[in-house]
C-alpha cells in the first residue's frame, strides 16, 4: 500500500472521527441561535464565504508563489471554521453561543463552497492543464461522508444516548486531534527538502490573510453595530480555519502533500493571532473596568 493511497483513507476517517466527537456536542439548540442572532449570522457568513476567499484570491495572485502554493492558500480560505474557534472565544468572553452555532454551520456549509473556489483557483492560477483535479461531484459526495453524515449521527447518539456522547465526545475528539497533528508531523517530514523554500514563500502570505481577515471581520461587525461579545466571535470564527481539512483534502483528496503546506504554515499562525487577540481584548476589558469607562 503506497503511502499516497494510506492517505486518503486515513485522513478522511480522522476527520469523520472529529466530526462525529463534534456533531456529540451538538443539538439543534445550536442552530437555533444564528436565528435569534440574524444579523451577526449574515456578518459572519458574508466573512466566511465571501471576503476571505476573495482576499486568498488576492493575496495569491500577487504573490510570487508556485502555483500549487497559490492554490493552497485558497483552499485554506475556502475550508469552515476551526473548532478550536469556540474556545479562544470563550477565552476573550465572546459570544461562544454564536460561535459554536457558527462553526457547525460553516463546516456544513463548507462541503458546497471549496470545491467551487479550489477549481476557480486552479483554472487562475496554473498556466497549463495540471494531473491534480477536484471533480465537484465526487469533492461534494466525500465532504458529505467525511463531515456532514458523521455530524448528524453524532447530533443523533446525542439525542438518543445523551449520558454516553457526554463521556465519549471529549475522548473522540482528542484522540482524532493527536492523530492529525501527527500526520502533519509526518508532512512536514515528508516535505523537508523544500519546506524552507515553501515557508519563505507562502508564510508572509498566509500571515497577511490572517490579520486582514481578522481586521475585515472585527471592521464590518462594528460598522453594523454589532454587540462586543459578537464581533469577538465573529473575528475569531473568520481568522480561525480548519487548517486539518485543508490537509485532508490537499493530501488525501488531490494527492498533493506541498498543496498542503499553507494549510500547516496558516494554522501555526492564526492562534498566535488569535492569542494575541484574546490577550488584547481581556486587556482592554480589564482597562475598562478599572476606569469604569
Amino acid at each position: 500500500m503506497t503511502a499516497g493511497f494510506s492517505l486518503q483513507i486515513i485522513l478522511p476517517i480522522i476527520v469523520a472521527a472529529l466530526m462525529l466527537g463534534i456533531g456529540m456536542s451538538l443539538s439543534v439548540l445550536s442552530f437555533a441561535h444564528l436565528l435569534s442572532a440574524r444579523r451577526a449570522a449574515i456578518i459572519a457568513f458574508l466573512n466566511q464565504f465571501l471576503i476571505l476567499p476573495l482576499l486568498a484570491f488576492v493575496i495569491a495572485w500577487v504573490s510570487p508563489m508556485p502555483s500549487e502554493l497559490q492554490v493552497g492558500l485558497v483552499l485554506v480560505a475556502s475550508c469552515p471554521s476551526a473548532s478550536t474557534s469556540n474556545l479562544f472565544t470563550y477565552l476573550a468572553r465572546g459570544d461562544t453561543a454564536l460561535s459554536i452555532s457558527l462553526t457547525a454551520f460553516n463546516k456544513m456549509f463548507a462541503i458546497i463552497t471549496i470545491p467551487l473556489y479550489v477549481n476557480f483557483a486552479m483554472d487562475l492560477f496554473y498556466q497549463t492543464k495540471t494531473h491534480i483535479e477536484l471533480s465537484f461531484v465526487d469533492t461534494f459526495e466525500r465532504l458529505m461522508l467525511m463531515v456532514l453524515l458523521p455530524t448528524m449521527a453524532g447530533m443523533l447518539i446525542r439525542l438518543r444516548f445523551p449520558v454516553f456522547a457526554e463521556r465519549s465526545n471529549g475522548n473522540i475528539k482528542k484522540i482524532a486531534v493527536v492523530c492529525l497533528v501527527l500526520l502533519i508531523a509526518w508532512l512536514v517530514v515528508k516535505q523537508r527538502h523544500s519546506l524552507i523554500d515553501m515557508l519563505f514563500a507562502s508564510g508572509p502570505a498566509a500571515a497577511i490573510l490572517c490579520v486582514l481577515i481578522m481586521c475585515c471581520s472585527y471592521g464590518c461587525s462594528s460598522l453594523f453595530r454589532l454587540s462586543n461579545a459578537q464581533r469577538t466571535a465573529i473575528t475569531l470564527e473568520s481568522g480561525m480555519q480548519s487548517g486539518g481539512m485543508a490537509i485532508v483534502i490537499a493530501a488525501g483528496i488531490m494527492g498533493s502533500t506541498a498543496m498542503a503546506v499553507p494549510a500547516v504554515i496558516y494554522s501555526l499562525l492564526m492562534y498566535l493571532f488569535a492569542g494575541a487577540f484574546v490577550l488584547m481584548k481581556n486587556k482592554s476589558a480589564e482597562f475598562q473596568n478599572n476606569y469604569n469607562l
